[in-house]
């Protein structure tokens, strides 16, 4: 008989140790000699959407904790923020890796958002889709200021 899980019946958070499994799994198998070699874009498609998610959490975690725990939510919607900001980090990277070439075209590609985007063109991964909507989420629940501040030290949080 095999013991149970001592995550079993906390369904969440078996999730989040999965998918932390399967990033170290991910970091091991693809930075390591020999295999080291340079992000393909699907890898920063993958990344973006696992911080995409993460960034969602985290502004759900801010919400919920917000009336009874304002420091702790001042936290989460710290973290929420540096996610945002890792996120254009790799959206950058992402239209940095080199795309594939067509195979019926031997012209240059210019690799914009639109081009991937534009829906009448070949199938492209949707990480400037997903970027532009959490964009607008965080254009509308956090203040310029906010996104465009340096993290020096330690950030402090009061309870409101």
């Amino acid at each position: 008989m095999t013991p149970p899980s001592p995550l079993a019946g906390n369904e969440p958070l078996a999730y989040l140790t999965a998918a932390t499994t399967g990033i170290r799994h991910h970091t091991r198998t693809t930075t390591s000699p020999p295999n080291g070699r340079p992000a393909t874009r699907a890898q920063v498609d993958a990344l973006h959407a696992h911080l995409t998610a993460l960034h969602t959490l985290l502004g759900r975690l801010a919400e919920h904790t917000r009336g009874e725990r304002p420091a702790q939510s001042s936290y989460f919607a710290a973290a929420r923020t540096r996610l945002w900001q890792a996120g254009e980090h790799l959206h950058d990277a992402f239209h940095q890796a080199p795309r594939a070439p067509a195979p019926d075209s031997d012209a240059p590609q210019d690799d914009t958002c639109e081009q991937d985007i534009d829906p009448s063109g070949p199938p492209f991964l949707t990480i400037c889709l997903r970027h532009l909507r959490t964009s607008t989420v965080v254009r509308q629940e956090t203040t310029p200021a906010d996104l465009h501040s340096p993290l020096h030290g330690h950030a402090r949080h009061r309870a409101i």
